[in-house]
């Protein structure tokens, strides 16, 4: 019994770790696709990754402000405790920082316009989108193709 609780444990570890590792390649690839869609020079890369770093931790935390205001409406439909006016007051928190979000990305483009030109500022403004469709493509392609492995069996 010790032993498969401890096997249970390591496993659990392994898949954090491998979960941690495949957020920061993700990362690292992400600003070096960032890197070039923008084709940064040295000097504005040092500058502009701290900068946005900075970004991304306070859109973080308001996302996670987010998800909490969203985990407590669910708990209080789940309770059959919700009322009108517990879920109003939830969704104008959900409202403003929701309009925080924008603000703040608008605040960081004005930022980054000592260090990026015009063109890197729209380029940047665009890049997450693009991103992100490009991995659900990639990912799709990954799927298609791993099921159409599984269709034709060749180990016979």
């Amino acid at each position: 019994m010790a032993n498969y609780l401890l096997i249970i444990l390591l496993s659990l570890s392994v898949l954090s770790a491998q979960k941690n590792d495949s957020r920061k390649n993700m990362r690292l690839m992400m600003k070096w696709k960032l890197t070039e869609y923008l084709d940064l020079n040295e000097k504005q890369a040092e500058k502009f990754f701290p900068r946005m770093n900075s970004h991304e931790k306070e859109m973080k935390i308001i996302n996670n402000e987010i998800i909490n205001l969203k985990d407590e409406l669910d708990e209080y439909i789940l309770s059959d405790s919700s009322t009108k006016r517990k879920n109003n007051s939830i969704l104008e928190q959900i409202r403003k920082l929701e309009q925080n979000k924008v603000d703040l990305k608008f605040d960081y483009l004005n930022s980054v316009d000592d260090v990026l030109n015009p063109s890197q500022v729209s380029k940047l403004l665009i890049f997450e989108n693009k991103f992100r469709r490009s991995l659900k493509d990639q990912i799709k392609n990954d799927i298609d193709l791993s099921q159409k492995h599984k269709k034709y069996n060749y180990s016979k």
